[in-house]
């Protein structure tokens, strides 16, 4: 992380946030109420439209309900800002990252909040690797429809610079600080790679399961034989790691169990594609693991097992036109 890059300094000013998914609208809602100048892009002119006209709701377990206005563009009308937000599937990654050159402003950075390996590598050939930040978060939210999310969970938010990133110190802190005004806790971490394996880790075992199985993250732990699945694939996502170079100081089996009763209340994002015949992050998650593990020679056998199980849904879904 280099001191003397160019950009914001302390004096984060502009966001953008990109994609009006669960995430997306949780972080510019929250955003939002705390004051900060946001706008939320999209990539389909209609339901930015919607969206800029109805607003946005954020939703509570206890039943509160929280509107907000708020800018929903186009990322050729976002621009420049100091910061943008990837909060897009990471299918989606492609078609988001095209995005950057125009909607970054000189010094901006962009920071990606995704699941799964491989979007920090596309940005990088979109926007070079100097004004990145990886980032993992743990919020539980579930979208009930178009514009309107569920906070099922508030767990933390992690950040920091990968190895060829020039990103400041400060400017790292005032990316921290806008979480933090939000009310969304925020660390900053220096190992951000071995953060991001965790989170594979994490949602290799959560995802497929809670998708197959139609059930709440929390539920799973009620659940002896789903439970050992989502620990093996858990513990063949840490060893892929190390062979790559990582060594993750966490226990799968501890790791699922915290993540599970943070997010007891929450629909996995697998889940909430597969019931709305979406396309699934499977390929970004457990298939990675599985690719990954046969180039290195680590066995995989149950991540290439859910990967098989999550693809032959998604073609069952298609094949009884419930969409893709």
């Amino acid at each position: 992380m280099s001191p003397s890059a160019p950009g914001f300094g302390a004096c984060l000013v502009k966001v953008a946030v990109i994609g009006p998914g669960a995430l997306g609208c949780l972080l510019a809602i929250k955003f939002r109420l705390a004051g900060e100048e946001v706008c939320l892009v999209d990539h389909r002119p209609e339901r930015a439209g919607l969206l800029s006209r109805q607003g946005l709701v954020l939703r509570t377990p206890q039943g509160t309900a929280t509107k907000v206005q708020m800018p929903v563009l186009l990322a050729g009308e976002a621009g420049p800002v100091d910061l943008a937000i990837l909060a897009v599937k990471a299918y989606q990654t492609a078609t988001a990252v095209s995005a950057l050159p125009r909607l970054l402003s000189a010094g901006g950075v962009a920071l990606t909040l995704q699941n799964g390996l491989g979007n920090l590598e596309e940005m990088a050939r979109a926007v070079g690797p100097a004004r990145l930040l990886g980032g993992a978060s743990i919020l539980g939210a579930t979208k009930l429809r178009e514009g309107e999310v569920l906070l099922a969970g508030l767990g933390p938010t992690y950040i920091g610079p990968p190895p060829a990133s020039q990103v400041s110190a400060a400017e790292v802190e005032a990316v921290a600080a806008l979480f933090r005004r939000a009310e969304l806790p925020c660390e900053i971490r220096g190992d951000i790679e071995a953060v991001l394996w965790e989170k594979l880790l994490v949602n290799v075992g959560l995802n497929p399961l809670t998708a197959l199985l139609q059930v709440k993250n929390g539920d799973l732990l009620s659940i002896p034989p789903a439970w050992e699945l989502a620990v093996a694939a858990a513990t063949e996502a840490k060893e892929v790691a190390r062979a790559s170079g990582i060594d993750l100081a966490v226990d799968p089996g501890a790791r699922l169990k915290e993540v599970c009763l943070a997010t007891a209340a929450n629909r996995s994002s697998m889940l909430q594609d597969i019931t709305a015949g979406r396309r699934t992050e499977i390929e970004a998650l457990n298939a990675q693991v599985a690719t990954r593990g046969e180039k290195l020679g680590v066995p995989t056998p149950v991540n290439h097992f859910l990967t098989l199980l999550i693809r032959g849904l998604e073609e069952a879904k298609k094949e009884r036109g419930g969409g893709g």
